[in-house]
């Protein structure tokens, strides 16, 4: 399929709005699980830089060879980056990744967002939002869908004014960086702003869209 700047602009900012609408606010965290060319992660990367949101990346792909590790590795993120959302895919390359995550955060099993409670789990206690990529809802209750998160009210300007808020500017902490050492946990690397993940091409594809460049992400279809 052919996506064009237009579609990333209204579809990230609609995220961007999803995340105010659930409390999130300029300086939150949010885990992607996500592959990195998933154009979900393209406009989750757009939507964090218009939200004023730090955004972290786990490769996922960790999982296709060793699930346990994969487990192991996704507790250890949440656990140093302190992350307000986490975003996976359903699944994948033959690995559930929503069972992963319930492996990880056992509350997301007895959850249920329909309730309208808070999510709160104890052995991640900043964690307030987990999200996957999919369609299916049956059994999956807490989670969060990322096609619900999407808000096009339009009006992200006036939230940030209405909050008192700083609105995002190139000195805005976007790109959050894990280090994984040599015993498998993570530590925290420096944290990029928005003039420097553009600078420093850190998501080429999103420099590319800004750009208005053509590029075809490969392995998934989509050319912005």
């Amino acid at each position: 399929s052919q996506v064009c700047i237009e579609h990333v602009q209204q579809h990230s900012e609609a995220l961007a709005i999803g995340f105010w609408e659930y409390g999130f606010r300029p300086g939150d965290k949010v885990l992607s699980w996500l592959p990195l060319h998933f154009a979900e992660q393209h406009i989750l990367q757009v939507a964090c830089s218009k939200a004023g949101l730090v955004l972290y990346h786990l490769d996922p792909s960790e999982a296709v060879s060793d699930e346990a590790a994969a487990v192991d590795s996704l507790k250890s993120a949440l656990e140093v980056t302190q992350a307000n959302a986490l975003i996976s895919q359903e699944a994948g390359d033959d690995v559930s990744y929503v069972r992963l995550c319930q492996k990880a955060i056992p509350e997301i099993r007895i959850f249920d967002f329909a309730y309208g409670m808070p999510f709160v789990t104890p052995r991640f206690p900043h964690l307030r939002l987990p999200v996957h990529t999919g369609f299916d809802i049956r059994d999956l209750d807490g989670f969060m869908l990322y096609r619900h998160m999407l808000v096009p009210s339009g009006d992200l300007d006036k939230r940030f004014e209405m909050a008192k808020a700083e609105s995002p500017s190139g000195s805005t902490p976007l790109v959050g960086q894990l280090v994984k050492g040599s015993d498998g946990n993570f530590s925290l690397g420096p944290t990029l702003t928005n003039t420097e993940a553009i600078t420093n091409n850190v998501w080429p594809e999103v420099s590319s869209i800004l750009k208005k460049e053509y590029i075809e992400v490969e392995g998934v279809g989509v050319i912005f």
